[in-house]
């Protein structure tokens, strides 16, 4: 028994381990090629459906007009027609801005089983004009030259998207905070180990960029409007045209704001409902196996350790769990430090392990919670086909 419980400490420290490396190996990687002074005259579209709600949405859509880059933008404003508003403040801030070329683009309210962010999408990249087309989240913010770790990245044969890497950055109130701690304490033990075992099989919808030839080829994003997981949806049509997902080094904030308990968890619920109806449902073994090993197993492990602890007390099993969540906290700060710009406090790095042990908890909550999500005042109900059906539009 105690050779036993010997293997798996060790398989756990080893897991921990591993993933540290595979994550220090990825960053410390060649940057991909600057843009050519050719490449650099590319007229990137940024799409943006946005939706008011968030107190911190305009501080979002400022910053990234802010943002410094070498390729000429275009920024494309979808909003709600009835979203007056979204209408105003958009309005206001292109009035501050009037050296950025902001196209805002008021929409009627899609059919009821259509995604509203997929028909923002179809109509934003019929008006672009840019060679390059990136779908931005209105939480999300590039930093400058950001666009510069992703673009190059798409003259890679075979690569027909790239997207990035998302850490959060509100630490404003309670449950705020808990969002943000979930989210840095597991985007890049998430996306980038696994990453490095095969290529992405999907992709961090809040940002991406592909080449507007190749997205046309594709078939862009025609016939993805009832499809709940937007994200997971367009990563399949390029697969499924034989070109390739590449995760990059560019990190990007996300700022929303949650303001009580019952926001959080429908908030993380959400996260959990949407691979379970679209990535559990439909990859092949070899892709569900490396999930499962590499990123679903793993999230039990702090709980594991914790609960060995209590089941086998004495000396080794206290200093087996002081030496596997000093790891973990050992890791969190550097990731902070090195490539999170520091966006957890160091005082609330303590929160992000209790997030971790607490995870399963949330896992398991998700299974059994009612599938519906509740996205600023729209609400949806999730169909067990990984479609959806709108049983409440927000009032304007």
């Amino acid at each position: 028994m105690n050779l036993i419980l010997v293997i798996i400490a060790g398989c756990l420290l080893v897991e921990r381990l591993w993933k540290y490396a595979m994550i220090r190996e990825f960053f410390r990687q060649s940057a991909p090629h600057q843009p050519s002074d050719s490449s650099q005259h590319l007229l990137v579209s940024i799409l943006q459906p946005i939706l008011s709600g968030d107190p911190t949405l305009w501080d979002c859509l400022s910053r990234n007009l802010e943002m410094t880059s070498r390729y000429p933008l275009e920024f494309l404003w979808l909003i709600d027609q009835d979203d007056e508003v979204a209408q105003a403040g958009c309005e206001h801030l292109i009035a501050q801005y009037p050296e950025k070329t902001v196209h805002l683009i008021p929409l009627p309210p899609p059919a009821q089983r259509i995604s509203p962010k997929t028909f923002k999408l179809i109509e934003g990249v019929k008006q672009a004009k840019g060679q390059i087309i990136a779908v931005l989240d209105d939480d999300t913010i590039l930093p400058d030259y950001g666009l510069e770790d992703c673009i190059p990245v798409l003259d890679q044969a075979q690569i027909g998207l790239a997207f990035g890497l998302p850490y959060y950055i509100n630490f404003s109130n309670l449950w705020s905070s808990l969002v943000s701690c979930f989210v840095n304490g597991n985007s890049l033990l998430t996306y980038i180990p696994y990453s490095r075992v095969m290529p992405p099989i999907t992709i961090n919808g809040m940002f991406y960029v592909m080449k507007r030839e190749i997205l046309v080829e594709v078939g862009g994003f025609l016939g993805l409007e009832n499809s709940l997981c937007d994200d997971y949806a367009i990563a399949q049509r390029f697969r499924d045209h034989g070109y390739q997902l590449a995760q990059t080094k560019l990190r990007h904030g996300i700022s929303t704001q949650v303001d009580n308990g019952s926001n959080y968890f429908n908030l993380i619920n959400r996260w959990f409902i949407f691979p379970q109806v679209s990535l559990m449902r439909s990859a092949n073994l070899r892709e569900l196996s490396i999930f499962y090993s590499l990123v679903l197993l793993p999230n039990f492990f702090p709980l594991f350790v914790v609960i060995g602890a209590f089941l086998f007390p004495g000396r080794d099993s206290i200093w087996f769990a002081l030496l596997y969540l000093g790891l973990n906290a050992g890791m969190m700060i550097d990731f902070n430090h090195q490539y999170l710009n520091d966006a957890t406090p160091l005082a609330k790095i303590s929160w992000i392990l209790g997030v971790q042990i607490l995870l399963p908890f949330q896992i398991f909550l998700s299974l059994f919670s009612p599938r519906k999500i509740n996205w600023r005042g729209h609400i949806m109900e999730v169909n067990p086909d990984g479609g959806f059906t709108l049983i409440h539009r927000r009032k304007s």
